[in-house]
């Protein structure tokens, strides 16, 4: 925008483009901040009941409800989510998993993790599966409810009953995004306002979103931020495989394909 004499200015104010570290921000021609301190009280708000509590699942996550079943024993050839760091576009992969009592084993492949998605608006009882490969998880599970763009309960894990708690704990609190490794919970970020947003402060939700990111290091993550990454599996119309509630979607032929390949 324009900046001249008598126009309402919105801006910040820094020295040096390649380190921004903000020294002033003018809202409305007025200076509301500077070095780091707020000049002006900030309103509270109060979000409305309906806002909260907006993980609707009809029953508790168990393990089973992660089990990929096959109908043969052997090995299958089954489609794999293939995800690269910074890179939107993800790949359809086909690798080839062992089958131990009618239940496909991904933990054969140290690089391939389950990847779930459970609908949590209109407790439909739905929950999608697959499988992802290039995160590097090797151990427990993370869960998110910010999960583009339908925004449902995503839970990636190596481990169904670490899946089953980080899916029931976010369903508990209303939202968030956790990482659980063998039982016990690493980090958790709360946010309960439609499960996409914090009602605490700045400082402490980034100090606790810095604990999440420490945690996915030790359930073995080789990626330096997977955030962006993960809220993107569920997204239906970027290319070329994602998982949704209803399964998986090839999203360059518009169609659901099953997850372990016939034929």
């Amino acid at each position: 925008g324009g900046i001249a004499p008598g126009r309402f200015a919105d801006m910040i104010v820094f020295e040096d483009l390649s380190d921004i570290k903000l020294e002033e921000v003018i809202v409305g021609g007025k200076v509301v901040a500077r070095n780091g301190k707020m000049l002006i009280e900030m309103d509270s708000f109060e979000y409305p009941e309906r806002a909260r509590n907006t993980v609707r699942i009809p029953r508790k996550i168990k393990p089973e409800d992660f089990k990929i079943k096959a109908d043969s024993e052997g090995e299958v050839e089954v489609r794999v989510i293939g995800v690269n760091e910074n890179m939107p576009i993800t790949e359809n992969l086909t690798r080839r998993l062992s089958v131990e009592d009618g239940v496909v084993q991904p933990s054969s492949r140290r690089e391939i993790a389950k990847v779930a998605v459970i609908e949590r608006h209109k407790r439909t009882g739905n929950v999608g599966l697959g499988l992802v490969e290039g995160f590097g998880f090797n151990r427990g599970a993370t869960a998110s409810t910010i999960a583009h763009d339908s925004h449902n309960l995503l839970v990636v894990g190596k481990n169904d009953k670490d899946m089953a708690l980080a899916a029931n704990k976010l369903a508990e609190v209303g939202g968030g995004v956790i990482v659980v490794k063998n039982g016990e919970i690493l980090a958790l970020v709360k946010l309960p306002i439609v499960g996409l947003m914090a009602d605490k402060p700045l400082a402490e939700t980034h100090k606790r979103m810095k604990r999440v990111s420490e945690a996915w290091d030790k359930i073995g993550c080789k990626m330096s931020s997977p955030f962006p990454t993960l809220i993107l599996l569920a997204l239906p119309v970027l290319p070329k495989l994602r998982v949704t509630d209803k399964g998986l979607i090839d999203t360059v032929n518009f169609e659901k394909v099953n997850l372990i390949r016939t034929g």
